[in-house]
């Protein structure tokens, strides 16, 4: 019944609408932890594996939890549009990413299908986290995803003094990261070269900082009271 809704929902927005039609997938790489379960090898760091002097060093990773282990299907992790993987339980993989600006988009699939997107129309089944994350070369990133452990706020990586976080996706310092991944396992789906759709100079990269202004009390008083409901 909801794989018939879908081909009649995705069919009408193609006789509605015009333009290019994108449609958000990944199916084949949608299973969750309680249908494909993370095998790859344990965590160890990438090191002077990546080009440090012109490239910046992004992590993903997800700490186990019964609800992920439970997960029929589990979310996709997108870039600049693209899809980069899907994040299963107890799951970690990282990316050399050429220093800019990219945007991050987490989609929650149903049946491995997830949106679609034209010219004048967008929809998704269900947005998860979006954010903008600036990288610079020489620097190391750690983006942790959790549906029902968000990391004290100490523990959230700082840009002068604002964390970035949307819902169950945050950006931590390497303190917290380091000691979470050790348990982890890598997933298949990484460790290549992404490059920015538009690089930033120096006095971009300040301005996007900077634009990261938040009340602290209020994400305090957010934290406390943040359940499950965030991204559902």
């Amino acid at each position: 019944m909801i794989r018939i809704i879908l081909t009649l929902f995705i069919t009408s927005v193609l006789v509605t609408t015009s333009g290019c039609l994108h449609i958000y997938q990944s199916i084949g790489h949608n299973f969750g932890a309680y249908i494909a379960t993370v095998s790859g090898k344990e965590y160890s760091q990438v090191a002077n594996r990546w080009d440090y002097e012109s490239k910046a060093l992004l992590y993903v990773y997800r700490p186990n939890s019964q609800w992920a282990a439970d997960e029929i299907e589990a979310p996709s992790f997108y870039m600049d549009d693209e899809r980069i993987f899907n994040i299963r339980a107890n799951g970690y993989t990282w990316f050399e990413l050429e220093p800019g600006e990219y945007e991050v988009v987490m989609r929650r699939p149903l049946m491995g299908l997830e949106g679609i997107a034209t010219e004048s129309f967008s929809f998704d089944l269900k947005r998860i986290a979006q954010m903008n994350l600036a990288v610079e070369a020489n620097k190391v990133y750690f983006l942790r995803y959790s549906e029902i452990d968000p990391p004290e706020l100490e523990h959230q990586k700082i840009e002068d003094d604002v964390p970035l976080a949307d819902g169950p996706l945050v950006l931590v310092s390497t303190e917290l990261a380091q000691n979470e991944l050790e348990v982890t396992r890598m997933l298949p789906e990484g460790g290549h070269f992404i490059k920015s759709k538009g690089p930033l100079t120096e006095d971009q990269l300040e301005e996007v900082f900077d634009s990261r202004v938040v009340d602290l009390e209020d994400s305090e008083e957010a934290e406390e009271t943040n359940t499950m409901k965030w991204w559902w």
